[in-house]
């Protein structure tokens, strides 16, 4: 599920800047990996498409705050994007808040796609 109430919670964030099309692939890597029931099909479209909104270099935008489960229990993932443009690429930085043990998990897995990326 989809939320756009401020999500107080979340005081802890981990945040990667993407390739614009490496995006969808790390949701569903999280999916895979980290959550137990993570992001539905129509939240990765409807963040992509968010994304892919941005236009003005630096512009940044809070998408949302997504149901996902973690160790068996239900808890919120914000995300925020902000867009960086150079010579016509996008990059996006993608930050993440949720809880500190979500959030340590995430910020090793973009570690990881970061090391398998450069």
């Amino acid at each position: 599920m989809f939320w756009k109430k401020a999500y107080k919670e979340a005081r802890y964030a981990a945040g990667m800047n993407f390739d614009l099309e490496n995006v969808e692939s790390f949701l569903t890597h999280l999916n895979q990996t980290v959550l137990d029931s993570g992001f539905r099909q129509e939240d990765i479209e409807l963040i992509m498409n968010e994304i892919h909104r941005l236009k003005i270099d630096h512009e940044q935008k809070e998408v949302g705050i997504f149901d996902v489960q973690f160790k068996g229990k239900p808890t919120k993932i914000r995300i925020v994007a902000e867009i960086h443009i150079e010579d016509e690429e996008k990059e996006v930085v993608l930050n993440m808040y949720s809880i500190q043990k979500l959030v340590n998990l995430i910020d090793k897995e973009m570690m990881k796609i970061g090391e398998k990326l450069e």
